[in-house]
């Protein structure tokens, strides 16, 4: 996307020179200057103008790596950006030469008198469509990653209260010795589980149920998702969904107990049938006691951790399953999937890191992590990705608004003597350039409406964002159609055109 807005900008940069400079270059045909004379001044006005700003540009970058203390980068960077601005150059050349051959003017035309910019009326509309279509494509785009990003600093923002908790990051080079750590992980949960210190919360979306299982149950009860969690993990949470643990309810007013008999088909057999997978007696003996499960009954979306590190899933309505002491109630092998993907975390590092100093466990962990950090660091990618797509979106409007314009220009020029009568007969600017601002409108809208039909129809929310164009690019056009049809009239009332 970057480097399409750059190559529409520097076409819409040639032409607009060019289109400025027709008047100029016909007079010195007119005057005997020979055609190599004329191709060669214009060239090197063009290059004086561009070879400034991009060294200024350049120079500023060097001076931004030298002062992110990146010096070690500045001779690649800067023979990357060399390459790069020469290459700029050249296609800005070669453009500027096909340009000037499509736009040259006969000596038939000098002799007519006609507009000289009248060349530019065609290439100036091929480059205002293209961009308008650029613009519709980058809309949705943009669109769609602000609102990400805006949405991953909202939820991320929800791991304020699990930034202290961690996750340990284990290696041990082969299945077989993972299986021999397996009996270490269940002591290490243990010891934090009596110390008051592991946090449990896994989260999974019950329609994965029905999609991995043919011929189970369609029925969810209305759930949008299950989480399994520990007391600790609640207390952790508890601000963000506005709960009060009460005796008995560990989410106080934000849920109610339901047996397993209550739960939907589909929900109680999957839980039944992972129950003597997970746990340590291998049967359904004391599911009920073990596995107590709730109905959330808050306003506020519920956060729950799923088998990606970094992650959080939000659930309005789902069904929540506490596990008092996951350390005693899961078997070694599941703690120790838990403890890998980061459902089983602990509340305080440091006691985390003096247990592992002087445990054998010690000798695989590679480190001890936030579990927040993978988060925000994601939200960190995004914002990013979202500040480089809207600085190119304002680069593609900037081309956009420069084709526009030489289009306007061109058509206010071609259209002069009309619009000088008209204005003088007290015609409104309105009336005028009607026809013109409906072509204007029309093109406008049939390009985001392809758009928007493309992208499928407003299935996705993002296709609406291609609509958008059509407001803006008729706010562009009308002013500086307006702001060129001026100009004009007033060249020809100073009889200067």
């Amino acid at each position: 996307m970057t480097f399409l807005t750059c190559l529409v900008l520097l076409i819409a940069l040639v032409i607009s020179w060019y289109a400025l400079r027709a008047r100029a270059r016909s007079l010195k045909l007119l005057c005997g200057a020979t055609a190599a004379k004329v191709v060669g001044e214009d060239l090197l006005s063009l290059v004086q103008v561009v070879v400034l700003p991009a060294s200024g540009g350049l120079l500023t970058a060097l001076v931004v790596v030298a002062v992110q203390g990146k010096a070690s980068y500045l001779l690649p960077f800067a023979l990357a950006s060399a390459f790069f601005l020469a290459s700029a150059l050249g296609v800005m050349l070669l453009c500027a030469l096909i340009v000037s051959a499509i736009t040259w003017p006969s000596v038939s035309e000098i002799a007519s008198r006609r507009p000289p910019e009248k060349h530019f009326q065609w290439i100036s509309e091929v480059l205002k469509g293209a961009t308008l279509v650029l613009i519709t494509v980058t809309l949705p785009i943009v669109g769609a990653s602000i609102a990400e990003a805006t949405n991953l600093s909202n939820k991320n923002a929800q791991w304020e209260v699990l930034k202290n908790n961690v996750s340990v990051r284990i290696s041990t080079g082969s299945e077989t010795e993972f299986e021999r750590r397996l009996a270490e992980m269940r002591d290490l949960a243990v010891a934090a589980s009596r110390a008051g210190k592991l946090t449990f919360s896994y989260s999974f979306k019950p329609a994965n149920i029905i999609s991995l299982n043919e011929g189970a149950s369609t029925d969810l009860g209305g759930y949008d998702g299950t989480v399994l969690v520990n007391p600790s993990y609640l207390r952790a949470i508890s601000t963000l969904i506005d709960s009060t643990p009460l005796a008995g309810n560990p989410l106080g007013t934000r849920a109610e107990r339901i047996s397993p008999d209550q739960l939907p088909a589909a929900l109680r057999e999957h839980l039944e049938g992972q129950y003597p997978l997970w746990t340590r007696v291998g049967t359904l003996d004391g599911f009920a006691n073990a596995f107590k499960t709730y109905r959330y009954t808050g306003h506020k979306n519920f956060p729950g951790l799923p088998p990606r590190l970094g992650e959080m899933a939000h659930f309005e309505n789902p069904l929540i399953v506490l596990v008092d002491d996951p350390a005693e109630i899961f078997d070694d092998g599941t703690i120790g999937a838990f403890l890998t993907s980061g459902n089983l975390t602990f509340s305080d590092a440091r006691w985390v890191r003096d247990y592992l100093a002087g445990h054998p466990l010690g000798n695989v962990v590679l480190s001890v992590d936030r579990i927040s950090d993978a988060g925000l660091y994601n939200s960190q990618l995004q914002n990013q990705s979202a500040g480089m797509k809207t600085l190119s979106f304002t680069l593609v409007l900037l081309a956009l608004t420069m084709s526009t314009a030489v289009s306007a220009l061109v058509y206010a020029v071609t259209k002069g003597r009309r619009h000088f009568v008209q204005r003088t007969a007290g015609w409104p600017w309105a009336k005028s350039l009607a026809r013109r601002l409906a072509w204007e409108g029309t093109l406008a809208v049939v390009v985001a409406m392809a758009m928007f039909l493309a992208l499928g129809a407003g299935s996705g929310g993002d296709a609406w964002w291609a609509l958008a164009a059509v407001p803006l690019y008729a706010v562009i056009s009308g002013l500086l159609h307006i702001t060129s049809a001026n100009g004009v009239f007033a060249q020809l009332l100073a009889r200067r055109a």
